[in-house]
C-alpha cells in the first residue's frame, strides 16, 4: 500500500506545465499561457498569493519588480490595483485565481500556495473557498507544510501535494530548508505526492517513499535531457521551455 492517500491518475500522468506554457509572447503565469497549455494537452503549475484586500492572484514573486516594473509587494496591493498593471513586455496583466481556473476549465492544475510565514491558513482557507465551485481535477502544493496539514484537516478530500528540495540559495530559514530537503514533514503532512527540486534527486528518503509506493512529481525539468533523467526518479514532471510527449487522447483524461 502507498505510504499515504492514492494521488489520481491525472498527477502521475499529465506533465505540468511551470506556470503555464510561456514564452517570449506569452508570460509566465497569464491567461494566454494557461490557455496555451490546454490546448496542447498539459496540465498547468501556477503560483498564488493574496492581495492586501484577501484577493487570491496568480503570482510567484513576492515582489512586483520582476513582473511588472514595480516596487512593493503583492499583499501590500489591492487586487484593482494589481490587476490593472502591465506584465513587463505584454499586454497582458496580473491574473485572478478566479479567472485562470475559468480559462483552464477542465484541465488539471496543482495550485502552489505562497504562504510566506510559518504558520498557514490565511491563504489557504481563501483557496480552498475558491475550488470548491471549479469543476476541473486540482491539487494543492506549497514549500510550508503547514499548507498540506491545514488542508489534511479542513479539507481532508483535497488533493495535496508537499514541495521540496535542497533549495540551495532559497529564502526560507536554514532550518526550514533542511527540514524541507529531508523530507522531515512527510508523516505530518500525509501528502499524495512529492515535489521535489530535480537537482535534489535522488535521495534515500524520496527513493524510499518511492519503494513504498508513494507517487514524486519533479520540477522544473527544462531540456530533453533532464526530462529522460526525471522519467527515471519521478513520476511526472513539472517543465518549462520544452514539449513532453502527452497519452494519445483518452489515455490521460482525468479521472
Amino acid at each position: 500500500m502507498p505510504p499515504g492517500p492514492v494521488p489520481p491518475s491525472w498527477l502521475l500522468e499529465v506533465p505540468l506545465a511551470h506556470r503555464g506554457l510561456h514564452d517570449e509572447q506569452r508570460p509566465e503565469n497569464c491567461l494566454p499561457a494557461f490557455a496555451a497549455a490546454r490546448e496542447a494537452g498539459y496540465g498547468v503549475e501556477l503560483d498564488v498569493q493574496l492581495t492586501r484586500d484577501g484577493v487570491p492572484v496568480v503570482v510567484h514573486d513576492r515582489d512586483l519588480a520582476r513582473l511588472t516594473g514595480r516596487a512593493g509587494r503583492v499583499g501590500k496591493v489591492t487586487a484593482a490595483e494589481l490587476t490593472e498593471l502591465p506584465v513587463l513586455g505584454s499586454d497582458e496583466r496580473v491574473a485572478t485565481l478566479d479567472q485562470a481556473l475559468d480559462v483552464l476549465g477542465p484541465t488539471p492544475v496543482m495550485i502552489e500556495c505562497k504562504s510566506l510565514g510559518l504558520r498557514a491558513g490565511r491563504l489557504e482557507a481563501v483557496v480552498a473557498d475558491r475550488l470548491e465551485t471549479h469543476d476541473g481535477p486540482w491539487c494543492v502544493a506549497g514549500f510550508n507544510p503547514g499548507t498540506a496539514r491545514w488542508f489534511r484537516r479542513y479539507r481532508p478530500a483535497a488533493v495535496r501535494v508537499l514541495t521540496a528540495g535542497p533549495l540551495e540559495g532559497h529564502a526560507l530559514p536554514g532550518p526550514v530548508r533542511r527540514r524541507l530537503a529531508a523530507l522531515t514533514d512527510l508523516e505530518a503532512a500525509d501528502p499524495h505526492a512529492v515535489s521535489y527540486d530535480l537537482t535534489g534527486l535522488p535521495t534515500p528518503r524520496t527513493d524510499a517513499w518511492r519503494e513504498d509506493g508513494g507517487a514524486i512529481v519533479t520540477w522544473t525539468v527544462t531540456s530533453d535531457a533532464e526530462l529522460a533523467r526525471a522519467r527515471e526518479l519521478a513520476d511526472n514532471v513539472i517543465f518549462e521551455f520544452i514539449r513532453p510527449a502527452t497519452a494519445p487522447p483518452g489515455d490521460a483524461t482525468p479521472r
